[in-house]
């Protein structure tokens, strides 16, 4: 049953992480990266300002970043969509501690995502007071990609253990590992690109 469960919340933090992955490109391209000017509230509170006095106090608190609801609430989804993901992660890390003399319960790997997750706020708070400085802003996309990885590997590792996987060639995991890094390449490039804003 706890195999069943740790499979479950896996698989969906997988799925969210690219849910956080998607929505983050949307907030940054939607130009609401610094919807809300401070961390890891929306000006002073936990839900982004609607309210006509709440918008007062919060432009006098912040008169050079006025509100615009609007994006807040897309860089707020954002924070709280990722929130969530971290606890989904430590969730799972708690259970594969709970299970370590399991055979075929993977350890590391929850404990390195949880470390991986701490970062990643770590960046979403200097993306935020750093005002999206480009090589913070890259590293946060690459840190997001590699949460999706690595979930995407846990997954997998719980759906198919080591005695159900067929064996692949040696020159074929050495050129899967080759596209593996062209493809990190092709992604940092694409986020660095994107940061500094020479897309055109």
């Amino acid at each position: 049953m706890t195999h069943t469960l740790f499979y479950r919340l896996s698989l969906g933090a997988t799925l969210l992480a690219l849910c956080v992955i998607i929505l983050g490109a949307y907030v940054r391209l939607s130009d609401a990266g610094l919807g809300c000017p401070d961390w890891p509230g929306c000006y002073g509170q936990i839900l982004a300002p609607t309210a006509e006095q709440d918008v007062h106090a919060a432009n006098q608190a912040y008169p050079d970043r006025p509100v615009e609801s609007h994006k807040a609430w897309k860089e707020m989804a954002h924070r709280y969509l990722a929130s969530t993901l971290g606890l989904i992660i430590l969730a799972l890390a708690c259970l594969a501690i709970k299970r370590r003399h399991h055979p075929e319960q993977a350890l590391i790997l929850p404990l390195a995502l949880v470390l991986v997750v701490c970062f990643q706020g770590a960046l979403g708070m200097w993306t935020v007071t750093l005002l999206l400085k480009p090589a913070i802003v890259t590293l946060h996309l690459l840190g997001g990609m590699l949460t999706l990885g690595l979930l995407s590997w846990l997954s997998l590792s719980q759906k198919f253990p080591r005695h159900k996987r067929i064996p692949v060639p040696a020159p074929t995991k050495k050129w899967a590992f080759f596209a593996l890094i062209v493809l990190c390449l092709q992604i940092s490039l694409g986020g660095w690109t994107s940061t500094n804003y020479v897309a055109l």
